[in-house]
């Protein structure tokens, strides 16, 4: 998931994004809009039963039980983490799905080829970009790849790569015009599908307006910290960026009360100053906060009740 972060840290997304405010006036707007949203939305805080306290993140494939009872939510690799004792100790407990891109080691690669569905390599992960606006692709995820991944036993899904397919129309709005609104309309089959599941969704800030409605969580990388993904390097993300993604969670805030909104910040784990600052600066914004890796392969265990 955080190859969008790194993505977006280099400030395509961030800057589209920022574009819009364009005058002093619209900040202080903005801004007006936040805090009233804010207040609201830590009044219901308390009469939502998705709200949790702490949440975690774990890709890795090792057995994490004993570390991760702590948590309210895990979101996991259906190739990873056991979901049954943790879901048996009360953790609610998400299952990773690319709705946008798909990997070359995925079961379903060939198909997906054959499909003509693939539009452009990502060479970082060795996946493709898939055509959304496709009606296979649509069939081959709410027939095959979601039914597989919950097949463990899950609480519900956590949507990621939205924004590489979204990332096309933006380059070329022409060949890909529709891409955006093929987006939303896959996020609302998998709610209508899926009624009782959980679903999060991994930043999409381009249609976070009209899919928060069918949300049970936001995503939020990069909020506070970003590591470089080869050197390890850890930077601090600007408070420039830092507006954008907050004003972003606010304006699905606004469509869905009830958004419960994660943030995920990468840091060395010796780096105690840099967590406590994530954690705390999150927090401030009413959002619940969770800092790991970039292979997200550990789990840091950090305040669990703070």
């Amino acid at each position: 998931m955080y190859r969008i972060s790194q993505q977006c840290g280099t400030g395509c997304l961030v800057e589209d994004g920022r574009s819009n405010v364009s005058c002093s006036c619209a900040v202080v707007a903005l801004l007006a809009v936040i805090t009233f949203t804010l207040f609201g939305y830590r009044i219901a805080l308390g009469k939502n039963p998705n709200q949790v306290s702490a949440w975690a993140c774990y890709y890795g494939d090792k057995d994490r039980t004993a570390q991760l009872t702590g948590f309210d939510l895990l979101i996991s690799d259906p190739r990873g983490q056991n979901p049954d004792p943790l879901r048996a100790g009360g953790v609610k407990v998400l299952v990773y799905v690319s709705l946008g891109e798909i990997t070359e080691n995925s079961p379903y690669y060939g198909e997906a080829k054959k499909l003509g569905l693939l539009v452009r390599h990502n060479k970082n992960w060795n996946s493709w970009v898939v055509d959304v606006r496709r009606p296979e692709w649509q069939a081959l995820l709410l027939n095959h790849i979601i039914p597989d991944a919950l097949s463990n036993g899950y609480d519900g899904l956590f949507f990621d790569t939205l924004d590489s397919p979204i990332d096309m129309q933006r380059r070329d709005p022409d060949k890909y015009k529709g891409t955006e609104r093929s987006c939303v309309e896959l996020v609302k089959d998998i709610r209508k599908k899926y009624p009782e599941l959980l679903l999060c969704q991994n930043r999409g800030f381009e249609i976070i307006r009209r899919t928060a409605p069918y949300l049970d969580y936001l995503l939020i990388e990069g909020l506070s910290s970003n590591m470089h993904l080869s050197s390890g390097v850890r930077s601090d993300v600007s408070d420039s960026d830092r507006e954008f993604l907050i004003a972003k969670a606010f304006v699905a805030i606004e469509k869905n009360p009830k958004l419960v909104v994660l943030s995920l910040d990468y840091s060395p784990i010796d780096d105690v100053d840099a967590i406590n600052r994530a954690y705390d600066f999150s927090r401030k914004q009413g959002f619940v906060p969770y800092v790991s890796t970039p292979d997200l392969n550990e789990v840091y265990v950090h305040e669990i009740n703070p």
